[in-house]
């Protein structure tokens, strides 16, 4: 079993031999192709309209947050199909790129007029869950909103209004919900006393707070079109195939960018994503939530070899090791004693000690720990599926830990940061950079627990 799981893993495996060894499944793809989907397009109307047909842009603002163009095909006020954007030369090199929107932007036509859409206020009229409401008129609707609004204030005070935020249009313009407190309602709210506002969000909750003790704050890399400047680019359950698809979204970016600098990318991620999709030179299977222990195991190797970068450690970092800790700080209690087990659970992270954990081989932690360390620029990614666990903040940290060991802040290349899965490994080390501060009032209701230097 370990032998065909290493040979799964070498990046020798062509992704044509990998699919080439799972017969079963062009077996089902041709069974299935026979078969008739219960389903069909619903194409617009082809009925002539009494109008003329004329083409208003439009966007997609969906929460993907590419807000790609759209064209819309409206007769008579109503739109009758949508095309993506078809202008300029479509030329990348040249930045005359056509934003081309994905499916889901394509079929915003079939948003605008479901029937589920709710086009005027509705009101309650039974119990909570009964879903009985009747339909009301505007006057009334910001007549009871209104009346609403001054007993609260009045009885409770302003804190006693909390704005949430869940819209799926987070890139719009007047209809915008993000940044919340930006918002329209927000700053209704603000000239009327104020509100309750809240902390984190139900996206990037768990990374925005770890990386706040790792960098003092959001940490944003670059783009994903500076990819054309590294030599390598390791990806942590990050999959913009399917999360950023469009011509305005990461994944054009990348596949561009990648076949510009002809850069190694190495896939690791518990399934074989559509990122990978035949573009990764090596696809590292993980198991879920075991993350931080292969970075630990890697970081094991790299001290261990001397492949960390020294300098931009001690000049720019706190707490990789003893020299840089405060005063006030316990012995050993830095990160490179961590990994080399002499801190407090005095267990070494060497890579046969994560084999287990992760499901990964020793031969192939070393091997890729030693790719990272000695090549420059490295661009690290990371998707947001990883940190929504418990625990899931110090899961981001580990993998922005591999850039701050590699010194890669500070190349052409920054490493980004955003992934999934559950961890309880320790993080030592910060940027000595400025922490932002805290929003005037927050929500206190405990959506988000710190189990930093738990074991």
């Amino acid at each position: 079993m370990t032998n065909k799981l290493k040979q799964l893993l070498t990046p020798s495996l062509t992704r044509r031999g990998f699919i080439k060894s799972s017969s079963a499944i062009g077996g089902l793809a041709a069974a299935t192709s026979a078969i008739s989907l219960p389903f069909k397009s619903a194409h617009a109307e082809t009925k002539s309209a009494p109008g003329d047909e004329k083409v208003v842009w439009s966007a997609c603002t969906v929460n993907c947050g590419s807000r790609c163009p759209l064209r819309m095909h409206v007769v008579d006020g109503e739109i009758k199909w949508v095309d993506a954007d078809n202008t300029g030369n479509d030329d990348y090199a040249n930045k005359d790129v056509q934003v081309r929107a994905c499916l889901r932007g394509r079929s915003m036509r079939r948003r605008v007029y479901n029937p589920d859409r709710l086009k005027y206020p509705m009101k309650r009229i039974g119990k909570r869950g009964e879903g009985k409401f009747k339909r009301i008129s505007w006057d009334e609707a910001y007549t009871e909103i209104v009346n609403s609004l001054d007993h609260i204030k009045k009885e409770y005070g302003n804190e006693a209004i909390y704005l949430n935020y869940g819209t799926g249009t987070l890139g719009g313009t007047v209809t915008k919900s993000w940044p919340p407190g930006k918002s329209l309602i927000a700053r209704l709210m603000n000239l009327t006393g104020g509100y309750l506002n809240h902390y984190g969000d139900y996206s990037t909750a768990q990374i925005a707070k770890g990386l706040s003790y790792t960098y003092g704050g959001w940490a944003n890399g670059n783009s994903f079109s500076d990819t054309e400047n590294s030599k390598l680019i390791v990806q942590f359950g990050n999959n913009p195939a399917e999360t950023r698809m469009s011509g305005g979204g990461l994944i054009h970016h990348l596949i561009e960018s990648k076949a510009k600098s002809n850069a190694r990318m190495i896939m690791i991620d518990p399934r074989y994503n559509d990122t990978a999709a035949g573009h990764e030179d090596q696809w590292i299977p993980i198991k879920p939530g075991t993350d931080a222990a292969f970075i630990a195991a890697m970081a094991h190797v790299m001290i261990k070899e001397d492949l960390v970068d020294q300098e931009f450690l001690d000049k720019y970092c706190v707490g990789y090791d003893e020299k840089t800790l405060p005063t006030s700080a316990p012995a050993n209690s830095d990160y490179k004693s961590y990994i080399l087990g002499l801190g407090e659970d005095g267990i070494e992270k060497t890579p046969e000690w994560a084999a287990p954990i992760t499901g990964i081989p020793a031969d192939i932690i070393i091997k890729t720990a030693r790719e990272i360390g000695s090549t420059k620029p490295c661009a690290i990614y990371q998707g947001w599926g990883l940190q929504r666990t418990q625990n899931g903040e110090i899961a981001s940290r580990a993998i922005a830990m591999l850039a701050l060991l590699t010194g890669n802040l500070v190349s052409m290349v920054v490493a980004l940061v955003h992934v999934s899965r559950t961890t309880t490994f320790r993080l030592f080390v910060s940027l000595r950079l400025k922490t932002l501060s805290r929003p005037l009032s927050q929500c206190s209701c405990g959506l988000m627990r710190l189990f930093v230097g738990q074991k």
